[in-house]
């Protein structure tokens, strides 16, 4: 196929990858800003040009053919290749701007990335940042995200990883709480008492502990379950049971005496704790937004670790 003919087909190319990694037409539309037979008619053309089946198509399913799969790797490195284009005409500028998409935590983003945040966007006015807020594993090549800012001690294996802090958990319950049923001296005390509990599936209600070899696990019970960190942090200041938090929800509390910390001596386990890691793509050139962004980051947290 001549230059002049496949030339056209490169934005169908770009469209059926969307398509793909979406796995809906509809969903490819509304990303793209495209009516859905639209889309659809963009995928016919491309399979006519092509004289192939890419995708096998139901009512109710799509897949892609097995010629499909071997256009679709291709295509995809396609679209990658373009944005590497666009990363190395945007590197080595000496004004910071262009667009950034930061993906993180709820609780981090509210309790503690968002001060920093709006202080970088005030330092760099020209960059337009958008901010995606999830629990769950965001892709940052499918979810066409710059950065994700996660806690892990298991980075994603294939992108660059950053450090910026580390968190830990911390058990803890208010002072009139423990005056009133006793401060656990054990893990095993904690059974007798009232736990707020995460609730997101039964695991969360099996709290584990370690002190050097030992290792303890017990089943929590309590008589209020939520997954918002600060709603459950209001129910431990108004003395309703113990709680476990990540450190950087807390310790300004801790600091004040509000709550104190249960069970000092031992290692409490579960989500949410680990390092603050800033991921992105490997590529010889990185946009200069997101070097900046993740330089301010690292500098703000050493800031705060003194």
């Amino acid at each position: 196929m001549d230059t002049n003919k496949l030339i056209p087909l490169l934005s169908e190319m770009a469209i059926f990858v969307n398509v793909v990694e979406s796995g809906s037409f509809s969903k490819t539309a509304k990303k793209l800003g495209l009516s859905p037979s639209s889309v659809s008619r963009s995928i016919t053309r491309l399979e006519n040009a092509l004289e192939e089946k890419l995708l096998e198509r139901t009512t109710r399913q799509m897949r892609l053919s097995t010629k499909g799969q071997e256009v679709y790797g291709l295509c995809s490195d396609m679209m990658y290749s373009a944005k590497m284009a666009v990363s190395a005409a945007q590197t080595n500028k000496k004004e910071v701007s262009g667009s950034l998409r930061i993906a993180a935590p709820k609780a981090l983003s509210r309790q503690v990335l968002m001060p920093m945040i709006l202080d970088f966007i005030d330092q760099y006015p020209n960059v337009a940042l958008q901010l995606k807020v999830a629990d769950h594993y965001i892709d940052p090549i499918g979810d066409e995200v710059d950065v994700i800012i996660h806690i892990t001690d298991k980075p994603v294996e294939g992108l660059i990883a950053k450090t910026l802090t580390e968190c830990r958990l911390i058990m803890c319950a208010s002072p009139s709480y423990l005056a009133s049923h006793g401060t656990p001296a054990h893990p095993n005390d904690i059974a007798n008492h009232n736990c707020l509990c995460l609730g997101e599936n039964p695991r969360d209600r099996v709290w584990g502990f370690t002190q050097g070899t030992q290792k303890v696990s017990v089943n929590a019970k309590g008589s209020f379950a939520v997954n918002h960190s600060e709603i459950r942090r209001e129910a431990v200041l108004r003395g309703v049971g113990i709680s476990v938090f990540p450190e950087f929800a807390i310790q300004p509390y801790l600091d004040s005496g509000q709550v104190l910390e249960v069970l000092k001596d031992w290692h409490v386990g579960g989500n949410y704790q680990g390092k603050v890691t800033a991921q992105y793509a490997q590529s010889k050139f990185i946009p200069e937004q997101i070097k900046a962004f993740v330089d301010y980051l690292q500098e703000r947290f050493a800031q705060t670790n003194h």
